[in-house]
C-alpha cells in the first residue's frame, strides 16, 4: 500500500513538472529571482588606515581621528551604526557622500571616500583641526565684528556653491561649521541633510520634510504645507551671524524647540546685536526675511557691503586633498 502511494507521489510531481516546462517553453510563466541587496554605489577607499582618538560624537554617529598609514595624514573619520537590514540609515549615510561628488571648494570639507561593513558605515574626511565654530562662541563668546565679515564671506561662498551645484544643505548650524588654518579658514560640513534638488532656479515649496535644528531653521521648513528650497539655508545663514555677533546661540532666551517654532510663526526672528554695524544688521534682516521669496540668493548677497573684507591675505583657504604615499612606502 504505501509503495503504492509512493508511485502516485511520484507520477503526480512528474506531471507537474511537465505542466510546469511546457508554461516555462511559452513563456506563460518565469522564475522570480530574489531581490539584490542595496548596496549603493559609493567611492571606496585607496589607502590603508588606522584609527585614533575619537573627537566627537552627533545623532547619527562617532567621529574619530585616523591616520592614513601610507602618508602619514590625518583625517577624520565619521562611524555610522546601520543595523541589520536598516535600508534607511544606510541611504541616509549614501545621500551624504553621493551628494558631493564632484563638489570641491576650500570652504567645503573635502570627502575621501568610504568602507561598507555588516552594521557600520565609515565616511572618511578632511579633518579640521580647529575645531568648530560652535565651540569658538562658546568660549570666546562674540567675535570681533572684522572676523565676523571674514568668517560670513567664507561661508556665504561655500552656499554659493552647493547652491549653483543645485544642493540644499538644510542644516547650516554653527555645530557644523568647521574652522583650520590657525582659525583663519572656516569649512562648512556634515551633509546628512544635504539634498539635490531637481531644478536650476529656486522654488521655495521643492522639498518637503521636517528636517535641520531649530535654532536655526527658517520658518517655511516647519510649516509642512508650504516646503521650502535654498532660500532655507540663507535664513540658517542669518543665524550664524547674529550668533557670531552676539556670543549667543540663536533664540538662546528661550527654553524649548516648541517655543522657537512658536515665536518663529508669528513672524519672529533672532535678536540682531545692537552694536553690529548698520551694514551688518541689514545682512542679517536680508537673510532673516520671513518670506522665502523676498529672501535674497546667495549670489545676491555676495555682493553685500558688510562682506567687503579687507585684508584677508592671512586665510589662505584651499580644497583640501590626499597626500602622496610616502617615498618608504612606494620603495616596498
Amino acid at each position: 500500500m504505501l509503495g503504492h502511494k509512493k508511485r502516485v507521489v511520484c507520477a503526480v510531481q512528474r506531471l507537474e513538472a511537465a505542466r510546469d516546462a511546457a508554461l516555462r517553453a511559452r513563456g506563460a510563466v518565469g522564475r522570480a529571482r530574489p531581490a539584490a541587496a542595496y548596496l549603493p554605489r559609493l567611492k571606496q577607499l585607496s589607502f590603508k588606515w588606522q584609527r585614533g582618538l575619537k573627537i566627537g560624537a552627533g545623532t547619527f554617529g562617532k567621529v574619530y581621528t585616523v591616520v592614513n598609514t601610507e602618508s602619514g595624514q590625518l583625517l577624520a573619520m565619521k562611524e555610522l551604526s546601520i543595523g541589520a537590514g536598516d535600508r534607511r540609515a544606510l541611504q541616509r549615510a549614501a545621500n551624504e557622500l553621493r551628494v558631493l561628488e564632484g563638489v570641491l571648494h576650500p570652504h567645503l570639507v573635502r570627502y575621501y571616500g568610504c568602507e561598507l561593513h555588516r552594521e557600520e558605515m565609515l565616511i572618511f574626511m578632511e579633518l579640521c583641526v580647529e575645531g568648530s565654530l560652535e565651540a569658538l562662541v562658546v568660549t570666546s563668546g562674540a567675535l570681533d565684528e572684522q572676523i565676523v565679515r571674514r568668517y560670513t564671506k567664507q561661508l556665504l561662498s561655500a552656499v554659493h556653491e552647493l547652491h549653483s551645484k543645485n544642493i540644499v544643505h538644510r542644516d547650516i548650524k554653527s555645530g557644523n561649521i568647521f574652522l583650520t588654518n590657525e582659525g583663519h579658514c572656516l569649512k562648512l560640513g556634515d551633509f546628512g541633510c544635504a539634498v539635490k534638488i531637481r531644478a536650476n532656479t529656486t522654488a521655495p515649496g521643492e522639498l518637503q520634510g521636517f528636517v535641520g535644528t531649530q535654532a536655526y531653521m527658517a520658518p517655511e521648513v516647519f510649516m509642512k504645507s508650504s516646503g521650502h528650497g535654498r532660500a532655507a539655508d540663507v535664513w540658517s545663514l542669518g543665524c550664524v551671524v547674529t550668533e557670531m555677533a552676539s556670543g549667543k546661540r540663536p533664540f538662546s532666551e528661550y527654553d524649548s524647540n516648541y517655543q522657537i517654532m512658536f515665536v518663529v510663526g508669528m513672524g519672529g526672528r533672532p535678536e540682531i546685536p545692537p552694536d553690529l554695524s548698520e551694514e551688518g544688521r541689514d545682512f542679517c534682516h536680508l537673510c532673516l526675511t520671513h518670506e522665502p521669496d523676498k529672501r535674497p540668493r546667495a549670489a545676491q548677497l555676495s555682493t553685500h557691503h558688510f562682506l567687503m573684507v579687507k585684508n584677508d591675505d592671512d586665510c589662505k583657504c584651499e580644497t583640501a586633498f590626499l597626500l602622496p604615499k610616502s617615498n618608504e612606502d612606494s620603495m616596498q
